[in-house]
């Protein structure tokens, strides 16, 4: 009985942790355009821009906007720390959080590669400066992108390494899947086949029938 209560209280702070993850990953993005300094496009010198952000953000200056960057750093470490804490949790609960981490991402992962489309599309444009200006931004929010989708990954190797212990996935399934995690879009079919798989019932061996043999007859001499 007791146990079922610490299961069930580590059950709902993975939920909640995976929700709080979701939500860190789309707000920091929007936090880093806030520290922005509004009018850092007027800016003609490095020593103005300085002036501009600590105008806006404090003592921090142009500091925040990197810090800021940092977040998706703290939710891997943070995540790879949780995740190595509940990976003895319910299987079902693990894959529950990797749901809730991969799917409602999507839209972040829409919205990013968006962006690089747009900023690619700029280099060929007449304006000079957006050839220098676009591939170090393309590659910005492919590495953030990039961080945020292995953020998410030591809860589904998480989930991988306890059904291996369960016997629901096999060593080399699950070795699969989890490199699986650290790509683009086949990170979501890895989750997706461990859906499938996690469906399949288990092979059922029918129990052998006993062979009744008749007692030898003995003749009568």
């Amino acid at each position: 009985m007791a146990e079922n209560a610490v299961q069930g209280k580590r059950s709902r702070k993975m939920i909640w942790w995976s929700i709080i993850y979701v939500l860190f990953t789309y707000l920091y993005p929007v936090f880093w355009y806030l520290t922005i300094p509004k009018d850092a496009m007027e800016a003609d010198s490095e020593a103005e821009y300085e002036v501009l952000a600590r105008a806006q953000n404090g003592s921090l200056g142009s500091a925040l906007p990197w810090l800021s960057l940092t977040i998706p750093f703290i939710l891997l470490i943070l995540n790879i720390i949780f995740s190595i804490a509940w990976r003895n949790s319910d299987r079902k609960t693990l894959l529950v959080s990797c749901r809730i981490i991969k799917y409602a991402l999507i839209p972040y992962y829409l919205a990013g590669g968006f962006l690089i489309f747009i900023f690619f599309l700029l280099i060929f444009t007449p304006v000079v400066i957006m050839i220098f200006v676009s591939p170090p931004i393309i590659a910005i929010l492919s590495f953030i992108g990039w961080i945020s989708m292995a953020g998410g990954a030591p809860t589904t190797i998480a989930y991988l390494v306890r059904g291996v212990k369960d016997k629901k996935h096999s060593k080399t399934f699950a070795i699969i899947v989890a490199i699986t995690q650290f790509f683009y879009g086949a990170d979501f079919i890895g989750l997706i086949v461990c859906e499938v798989n996690e469906k399949r019932r288990p092979k059922t061996v029918a129990a052998p029938v006993p062979q009744i043999t008749a007692a030898p007859e003995h003749k009568e001499e």
